[in-house]
């Protein structure tokens, strides 16, 4: 003990000690700025009342900033005030290096709750998590190490710790008789067990830093994959810093509509002896009694050897009665009100805005997915409905960029597929070819074939790694005429067929395969044919990742709004819209192997829903 202050807390991992030194005064501080001065690299992490960064001084707020090397952890109790604050400054710009795992959301609090610099902190920071990915970027459902602390902890550090340490917060919240969603706010600042959770963070994110460097592919470190994915994570963090404006009457109206929406299906429910539309019992006993046999069971359980009956989707939409539509449109109702709606209002900030978390290096392929408030990856194709909740700013306009046609065009580079890079480059329609190859020319007088469907689902599922029968199922096509679309679109491009049994024998003898840009994607044993989709999904996602970057070059960063699959959104000034969307999609668009990939702009009115339903708009 330091002064008769300094706590210090001792745990053993994989028999070594680990030192922890919670401080409580001022003058435990002293010790601090040896630890800083002595370590210029260290990992550090934060503990926060909640995850709404965005509400610094309105209800969120910083508890503890903890660094530490291998053995040896300071917690800082930021919660008491400016000293300790003072200190953590100190010590963020004295680092020479510093890891966190999942960076953004600890450079957001140290930004948000006392003013540090983001720019200073990006430029030092490593994120493990997105080292994690390089190294191996499957998740633990796919048989990787997956990319959560709490998960990559128990696979490179030390299993028993990370089932230990990281999941005794749960243990405190029991302690406290509080969920776990709010134990963070109301445990003691110096509870022993929060301190050592605490503590252990910056220790895991150091060894994890000194783990994985080594494990990144030489050909990915060769190609600069380390440096491109924190600069690309730098700018999707000013995109999420900046937000995204609500338009709170045309949200409220949504959830005025869907809310009276529920009740009346669930009024229809009622007339049916069903009070509760969840309730399985009760959903069990009105179709029984209607006289419907029921055939789905759950899995067995240890209190139901047998299983129950099932009520889910799949069974509800086989029973054509009105009670079962009931039961399925007010659920509806109340899912599109709560995810698309009330997560929008509820998620703004003080000056009406949401914040979403892109991850910007993600699925195994490293494609960004956006979280939170909008829950982007299930918005409505085609349609404004969801996206008229969101708005450019004042005087400004919503413009959208995006790729058509992607994947398909680089299969046709990568392949160098004559047929393929023919139809592209002299303004053919690919989905019409593939359908002539299968069922015979166009009729005469039509200007597409009249199977073009066929053609088009079998050119992206082939594509995305699927055959005959994926094509059937997710595109509605007889099992014959997939069939035969299958064959045709492997007919007519067969360099598209060497490349993927190229792909294929890669995955097979080495367990992984290399994209253009040098990442390196483990395969599964037992499908090494989704190879090729692989290589595309990944390169194209890199494609998306370059546009990026090249526009915050370009200066675009405090204009744009979001990343979404093939798609940026941005907000521009009215008056200069045309010019900076024209501007914008000569950035973005891309020339490899001799074959230019388009980027296409789109001009709205202020909303974004606005940009789908234009005159012109290709949605």
């Amino acid at each position: 003990m330091r002064g008769g202050y300094l706590k210090v807390i001792t745990y053993t991992l994989k028999r070594q000690r680990i030192r922890i030194n919670v401080v409580q005064t001022e003058q435990d501080l002293a010790g601090f700025y040896e630890f800083v001065s002595s370590n210029p690299v260290m990992g550090f992490d934060t503990e926060t009342t909640g995850l709404d960064w965005w509400n610094a001084g309105d209800g969120f707020r910083c508890r503890l900033v903890q660094f530490g090397n291998a053995d040896e952890a300071w917690v800082i109790p930021v919660e008491l005030g400016a000293p300790y604050v003072d200190a953590v400054t100190w010590a963020v710009h004295k680092a020479e290096r510093l890891a966190a795992h999942n960076r953004g959301f600890d450079i957001h609090v140290l930004e948000s709750c006392f003013g540090i610099s983001a720019e200073v902190l990006v430029r030092k920071t490593f994120c493990t998590k997105t080292l994690a990915h390089l190294v191996d970027s499957r998740a633990r459902k796919e048989g990787g190490p997956g990319l959560k602390l709490e998960e990559l902890v128990p696979h490179y550090i030390c299993a028993e710790t990370g089932e230990k340490v990281k999941k005794s917060m749960t243990e405190i919240a029991r302690r406290y008789k509080v969920k776990k969603t709010e134990i963070w706010s109301v445990v003691e600042l110096f509870d022993d067990e929060f301190s050592l959770y605490a503590g252990m963070d910056p220790v895991f994110a150091f060894r994890l830093l000194n783990i994985l460097l080594p494990k990144i592919p030489a050909r990915s470190r060769r190609q600069g994959l380390i440096g491109w994915e924190h600069r690309l994570h730098w700018v999707t963090y000013q995109m999420e810093r900046t937000g995204y404006l609500v338009d709170e009457e045309y949200t409220r109206q949504r959830i005025d509509e869907l809310t009276k929406e529920e009740a009346d299906w669930k009024a229809v429910a009622a007339q049916y002896g069903v009070d509760s539309i969840g309730s399985t019992p009760q959903l069990v006993e009105a179709f029984t009694g209607l006289g419907f046999k029921l055939t789905k069971r759950t899995k067995p359980s240890k209190n139901h050897p047998e299983g129950q009956w099932s009520m889910d989707d799949s069974v509800l939409k086989g029973i054509d009665h009105p009670l079962s539509e009931a039961i399925i449109k007010a659920k509806a109702a109340h899912k599109k009100r709560t995810t698309w709606f009330e997560a929008a209002l509820k998620g703004r900030d003080k000056n009406g805005r949401v914040h979403v978390t892109i991850n910007s290096c993600q699925a195994r392929s490293a494609r960004m997915t956006v979280t939170g408030a909008i829950a982007a990856q299930t918005l409505p194709a085609g349609t404004g409905y969801v996206r008229h909740s969101f708005l450019a700013e004042e005087g400004h306009v919503t413009v959208t960029v995006d790729y058509a046609s992607m994947e398909l065009m680089f299969l046709a580079a990568d392949s160098g597929d004559r047929r393929m890079l023919q139809a592209y480059k002299q303004g053919e329609d690919l989905h019409d070819i593939t359908a002539a190859a299968a069922f015979g020319p166009i009729p005469e007088g039509e200007t597409h074939h009249p199977k073009r469907k066929a053609g088009k689902g079998t050119n992206y599922t082939v594509c995305f790694g699927g055959g005959w029968r994926a094509v059937s199922e997710q595109w509605d096509i007889g099992e014959g005429d997939a069939k035969k679309a299958v064959r045709g679109f492997w007919a007519t491009y067969p360099a598209t067929r060497r490349l993927s049994d190229q792909c294929t024998q890669e995955a097979r003898k080495d367990g992984f395969i290399y994209t253009v840009t040098g990442r390196r994607i483990l395969t599964d044993p037992k499908r090494p044919y989704a190879a090729m989709n692989y290589r595309i999904q990944s390169s194209c996602r890199d494609i998306m990742a370059r546009a990026v970057i090249k526009l915050h070059e370009a200066g675009f960063t405090p204009w744009m709004r979001l990343v979404i699959h093939d798609e940026i959104v941005f907000s521009f000034p009215e008056e200069r819209a045309e010019g900076l969307a024209e501007k914008a999609a000569r950035i973005m668009e891309f020339t490899y192997k001799g074959l230019l990939i388009p980027a296409d702009a789109e001009i709205g009115d202020r909303s974004w829903g606005s940009v789908l339903e234009t005159g012109e708009s290709k949605h």
